[in-house]
This record gives C-alpha cells, structure tokens and sequence, in this order.
C-alpha cells in the first residue's frame, strides 16, 4: 500500500474514532438529560394534580377528579395516571400505549429509556384521600433523543466528507515530490534517466530531491561516458576518421552479416584513382576533402535503400552493400555514382574519374569471395578503357523480374501464401524470453525466403500491408497459444508511415487480451533520418519493442537512453567473430554495458555452437539466439 494511502486511512480512521467519541459521549449525556427531565416532569405533574385533587376527593366528587384528571392526562405526554379512591374504595385511570411516530421501530427496541414513575398519597389533615401514581411516556424522550442525535449524525457525516476531501487534496499537494521522486527511482531502476525534479518547499523533501537529483545526474553522466567510450572503442576499430564511413573490417563483418542473413543483393567497389592525384598536386588536405564529398555523395545516394553499408576500405576505393541486384538497376546507379563524383572535380579528367566494379550476390558466396569478385570486375574495369562500370555475376541470374516479384508479393497478400516459422531466444540462463517470427512465400512452384524478396517490398512500398498482415497473423496465433510470446520485425518503410502506427493501434485494440504477448523488432536504419519521427508512436505503444541489427551504424548507441527500446539484437558481424584467437571483446563487452546502462537487454543473434555461447557471456550478453535452436514451422 501506498504512503499517500496509509496517511489517508490513519488520518480517516482518526477522525472517524473522534467522531464516535464525541458522538457516544454526547448522545450518553442527552439520553441522561432527557431521562432526568422526563423524570422531573412527573414528579412535578404528582405534586401539581394532587394540589388539583384534594378539594374534589374532600368532597368526595369522583366526577370532578375524574375531569382533572383527564385535562392533565390530555395536556401532557403521560403513559399512565392513576388515582385510587381509598374511601370509596374505586379508581380512576388512564392509559396510552400508542407507538410514538417519526423514529424508527429499532430505536425504540434499544431500551434506552425505562419511564419515569412517581407515586404520592394525597391527605386532608390526618385523613388520607387516595393515592396518585403517575407514569411518564418514554417515547417522547426517544423522539427528542432520535431528533437530536440524526441531525447530529448528519452533520458529522458531512464534515468528515468535506474533511477527507480536503484532506485528499492537501496530501496530494505535500506528496507531491514524492510522487516525482517515485517515478524518477522507477526510470532509473530501468536505467532511463529523467530531467531533475523541481525542489519542494518542504524542508526534509527538499534535502531528499537535491540527493535523488544529484544521484540521478552522476549516473546520468556515467551512462553517457560508458555509451561515448562503448562508441570510441567502436571508431577505433570500425571507422574511418578521413571519410567518416566504416572501414574494411566494419565492411567485412557487415558483409557477414548479410550473406547469414540470405539477404540478397551486390557489392560495390568505387576506385577513385584520381585521389592520389590530388594529392599530389594540391596536398593532402584537399585529397581529405575531396574524400568526404565523396562520402557524402554515396551516403545521400544510398539514401533511397532502407538497408545498406557504405565504407572506405582503402586509401583510393570505396564500398557499397545495397538490396539492388538487377543487372540493369545497378548498371544505372554505378554510372550514377561517376557523375556524382565527376561533378565533384573542378578540372575534368580526359578519363573516367572513378571506376566501377560490381559484383551480384550469389548462394555459394561469402565475404572475401564476394569482395574478390567485385575486386576482378573492379580490375576488368581499369584494363577496358571503354567502361567505367563492370558488373560480375557469378553465373547467377534473378529468378523474377521486378514486375514479377511485385506480383508474386500482392499475391501472397491476398491470398495468404504466406508460411510462418519461428526461432526461440533464450536467456543465457536457459529461460525462453520470446520466439522471432520468420516468413517465407510458399508457392507451388517454389519457397522463397524472406531475404529474396523484402528488398523488393520496400522498393514498391508494400511494407505496411506485409506488417499489418504478418502481425494479424502473429496475434491470431497468440490467440491459441497462451504460452507464446512472438517478436515481428518491421520493415523500414512502415516505420516511417504515420498511418502504419495508427492502423497498428487500432489492430491492437482489437486483441488486448493478447497484445501483450507481442514484441516488436525495428531495424536500426530507420533511427539514423526518422528517430525523432518515430519517439512518440514507440512511446504510446502498450507493447514492448527492441531494435534489430544493432551496431551496424554509428552513433546510435549514445541515444539509447533516450529511445527506450526494451532489448537490442546485436548485429551478426560482431558475434561472429568471438571465436577467432585474436578477437579482442573489449568493445563488444563496451556496448553490452552501455546498453545496460540504458535500460535495454543484449540479444546475440545466430549462435551457433556452444563455445560461442560461452564466450558471449563473459561479455555481458543477455540472451542468444541462433542454430543451436533451429526454427520451427509455426502452425
């Protein structure tokens, strides 16, 4: 229970004891009043009829005692009068039993009052005339008391409601910093740290806010340092300081993680040979420049794919990883890519200022035979002076046009060809934490794997009808299996659409029962143009979400804090390596605990031996997932 609710019951609990005190002690001394009065009254009323009677009862007129005592009876509230003659040896009597209206019948059940009762004799000199009794009427004094004590009881009632309001109002304005410093210790438990809590008035308030800020502001400051050294540990080994792109090695392991991935696609590799020109006769400040407005270009160019990889990954060559692998697509974009970087010379060259080689991903591919082949076609391209691109296929031709996989997609969406498998991923405790849901087109004729076609999802925008279908189907089976917890993976094109999150929520409102059990996954790449886009419908999510193929851009890990995802899938390229003898994990264990440090799990993604696993724990890695539990047919 809470403290504002414990002060709310003990102060109500309080006023509530007063209230019966008082009331007990004044309704014990009304009862008392109205019993002395009533028994005060009788003895008078005694003492008043027997002056009355004594000249009739001397006389012996039992006709004029008997009127007396009739206008008495009938003037006052009297139970019973009674007058006994003793000469005549008769009586004269009157009684009232009727129930007293205006109280309750259990009022008058209580006993409260037993009547008053008085007797006296009446004499005339040394003759006695009769005996007088007269019984006083206890409803007039339950009457009196359930009047008294009602009204007293209501207003009572209404001052402790106009009490506990104000009370509630007053606790919540002193408690107010307490609630602040509650939900500031909630962010921080979760490593998300707030703006600092204004100071209260209060005394003992305001020295526990300054240390709750105070805290708050170093581990604010020390998360930043670990994210800024997790992020320099990554320069250093991944970045290229002339061009600000990725090196050869972050290009290499980037590469790894796209063939793992079965994503499909081509390598580009851009010789800029004139760079050592401009060296030569300008210096190598403007070869440095003339560097990064190279960079610059190809990361603007590159800008059109959802998924893509550039790097530098020698002093005169750039590389390009990108979802395009049609022959003619990719013969456009290269001569694309020798404008650009022609316009960028101010004296044209008689020859092609840059060269191109690319080379189509292929099954039987992996990283160093990928860049070898592009590397022949790069060479192909400087021994024929008639071409500046040259593209090598491996033999490997697209099995569907670009017209012919949007069709085949459209397809699968109306008509639900759609097949479902699913991969677990485990704590590194064994405990299963959710199941990533894989998707393939099944036709007749064929499977096709997510990889082979998502890239033409994106480029003809079908990516929101793909989520909002895959996650239907996903919340359909979390329907029948209350045991299963489901990650989906967005494609980038609908985490940019405004529309998608508002079509999402109502979707949603439509499966509370099960929504919970959903997880969302999205890739990196939409945070490097759309982050502050995307801040507020990842935030009203009533869901939890994470963030796919973390680490393949840079910078991103510093603003972890302040996107808030629940857990990140670290990219392929960086766990891949772990095994071999000359890994160093230094950087690896450095963005494990920046990620910590945030708020958010560490997810190892494609593990596939157990020697693997071992080695990923020692660098603060959370959970895994991989071969070492296959996927499964979700059915």
């Amino acid at each position: 229970m809470t403290l504002y609710r414990q002060l709310i019951l003990t102060m109500l609990l309080l006023f509530v004891m007063l209230f019966l005190t008082v009331y007990t002690v004044q309704f014990n001394a009304t009862k008392n009043y109205l019993a002395a009065q009533q028994e005060t009254t009788v003895i008078n009323t005694v003492t008043a009829l027997g002056l009355a009677l004594t000249p009739y009862l001397e006389t012996s007129d039992a006709v004029g005692a008997e009127s007396v005592i009739n206008a008495i009876f009938d003037g006052g509230f009297y139970k019973k009068i009674q007058l006994d003659l003793l000469a005549a040896g008769t009586q004269i009597s009157r009684e009232h039993d009727a129930p007293v209206q205006g109280i309750p019948t259990w009022f008058t059940q209580l006993h409260l009052f037993s009547g008053a009762k008085h007797e006296a004799t009446l004499t005339s000199g040394w003759l006695q005339l009769g005996r007088l009794s007269v019984e006083g009427h206890a409803g007039q004094a339950y009457y009196q008391l359930w009047q008294v004590m009602s009204r007293q009881a209501f207003w009572f009632a209404l001052c402790f409601l106009l009490i506990s309001a104000l009370l509630v109002w007053a606790l919540r304005y002193l408690l107010a910093p307490l609630y602040d410093i509650e939900r500031q210790a909630e962010q921080v438990t979760e490593r998300h740290i707030n703006q600092p809590i204004p100071l209260p008035k209060t005394r003992e308030l305001r020295k526990l806010v300054f240390a709750i800020n105070t805290m708050s502001t170093k581990l604010s400051v020390q998360f930043q340092q670990q994210a800024d050294e997790a992020e320099r540990l990554r320069r250093r080994a991944f970045w290229d300081p002339t061009s600000e792109l990725g090196n050869r090695a972050y290009f290499v392991t980037q590469t790894q993680s796209w063939l793992s991935a079965s994503n499909r696609g081509a390598v580009m590799l851009v010789a800029v040979d004139m760079l050592a020109e401009v060296d030569q006769e300008q210096g190598f400040a403007a070869r440095d420049q003339m560097i990064k407005q190279i960079a610059a270009q190809l990361r603007q160019l590159c800008q059109r794919y959802s998924d893509h990889v550039i790097s530098r990954i020698s002093a005169r060559e750039f590389a390009l990883l990108i979802p395009e692998y049609n022959n003619e697509h990719l013969f456009l974009l290269g001569e694309e890519v020798n404008r650009l970087i022609s316009d960028l010379v101010v004296k044209p060259a008689p020859a092609a200022v840059s060269l191109v080689g690319i080379a189509v991903i292929t099954a039987q591919d992996n990283a160093s035979l990928l860049l070898t082949r592009a590397d022949n076609a790069l060479g192909q391209a400087r021994m024929d002076n008639t071409a500046a691109v040259v593209i090598e296929n491996g033999g490997a031709q697209a099995s569907l046009g670009r017209l012919a996989w949007k069709q085949l997609i459209e397809t699968a969406l109306r008509d639900d060809l759609f097949e479902l498998s699913s991969q677990a991923v485990f704590a590194v405790n064994g405990h299963l934490l959710h199941e990533e849901l894989y998707i393939a087109i099944r036709t007749p004729e064929a499977c096709y794997s997510a990889g082979s076609f998502l890239a033409m999802v994106e480029q003809f925008k079908l990516g929101q009808q793909l989520d909002l279908h895959i996650i239907n189907r996903a919340l359909q089976h979390l329907a029948t299996k209350p045991e299963l917890r489901l990650a989906v993976n967005l494609t980038a094109y609908s985490c940019r659409q405004p529309e998608f999150w508002h079509s999402l929520n109502q979707l949603l409102s439509q499966h509370t029962q099960v929504s919970e059990r959903l997880q969302l996954e999205l890739p990196e790449s939409v945070f490097l143009l759309h982050k502050s886009a995307l801040i507020a419908p990842l935030s009203s999510l009533t869901l939890s979400w994470g963030i796919d193929h973390f680490g393949r851009h840079f910078d991103l890990l510093t603003q972890l804090g302040e996107l808030k995802p629940v857990y990140v899938k670290l990219d392929y390229g960086y766990s891949a390596q772990v095994t071999q003898p000359d890994y160093d994990g230094a950087f690896l264990a450095a963005v494990c605990r920046a990620a910590h440090n945030m708020g958010a799990q560490t997810i190892a993604t494609r593990v596939e031996t157990a020697q693997q696993l071992a080695i990923l724990q020692t660098l603060y890695v959370d959970a895994y997932q991989g071969f070492v539990s296959p996927p499964r047919p979700l059915v």
